[in-house]
């Protein structure tokens, strides 16, 4: 079992791995600072604003409801980010939640050169040339439960947004975990308050990887599903298993 003094080593390497993403020729700058790391019960530990619980491959954190209608890119963020466009808005550190995702042993994607205007990233492109391809990283479940009428509910965080084109709710499926980047010594998740995006952003920490991800007049808040405004809520990101490789060609 890893205890609270097995993290040091593996943090040490995560924030050397972070200022790693720092893209090159740019000067050396100071990395984000690590995030306090305490065992609140056996297996279950505090990394800064995140509850990361090891068994489970789950960590989860404190959020409020921030819109009851509207159109959305983001599911959630923090102040600093697009609250005119995401469902959810949390007090929590970025860097602290990629943190507790790597000391989880989730992957993301690699680090790409950035351009002099970070915020959102480029639009990249495949080799094949489609136009916005699914950013690579682990899948992930995310799901949100709150208290209404004394009555505990739990909804997977798409069946709170709705498919304007589809006319339909968001179907069902996992995001990806693609971790954000360093830029100029700062974490652009941090600085930008991007975690959980519908519309692609290199540099939220979790994105949408199914279609109509590059369309910003598709999705909007399900208002029938959603509690009251700033209902206290928790986001629960549960790491699942890489998908299996195909195990021979043409079949």
């Amino acid at each position: 079992m890893m205890n609270l003094h097995s993290f040091l080593p593996l943090l040490c390497a995560l924030v050397i791995s972070l200022s790693a993403q720092q893209p090159p020729g740019l000067p050396a700058e100071k990395p984000p600072t690590p995030p306090s790391i305490r065992e609140v019960s056996p297996g279950v530990f505090q990394v800064g604003g995140v509850k990361l619980e090891k068994a489970a491959r789950r960590v989860s954190l404190p959020a409020k409801l921030n819109m009851t209608d509207g159109p959305l890119e983001y599911l959630l963020v923090t102040g600093q980010g697009k609250l005119h466009e995401s469902v959810l808005k949390t007090d929590i550190a970025p860097h602290h939640l990629q943190v507790a995702m790597l000391l989880l042993g989730a992957k993301g994607m690699q680090a790409a050169p950035l351009t002099n205007a970070p915020a959102g990233g480029p639009i990249t492109q495949s080799p094949a040339g489609e136009r916005n391809p699914p950013l690579p990283g682990e899948p992930v479940l995310v799901e949100v439960t709150w208290t209404q009428d004394g009555k505990p509910q739990r909804r997977r965080i798409e069946e709170l947004v709705f498919n304007k084109r589809a006319k339909e709710p968001m179907s069902k499926g996992p995001f990806t975990f693609t971790g954000s980047r360093v830029w100029q010594g700062k974490f652009i998740a941090q600085t930008e308050g991007s975690v959980i995006a519908l519309i692609t952003d290199l540099d939220a920490v979790f994105n949408h990887s199914r279609p109509n991800r590059d369309a910003d007049d598709t999705w909007v808040v399900r208002k029938q599903d959603v509690p009251p405004l700033d209902t206290v809520v928790e986001v629960s990101i549960t790491l699942l298993p890489a998908a299996k490789p195909p195990t021979g060609q043409g079949k």
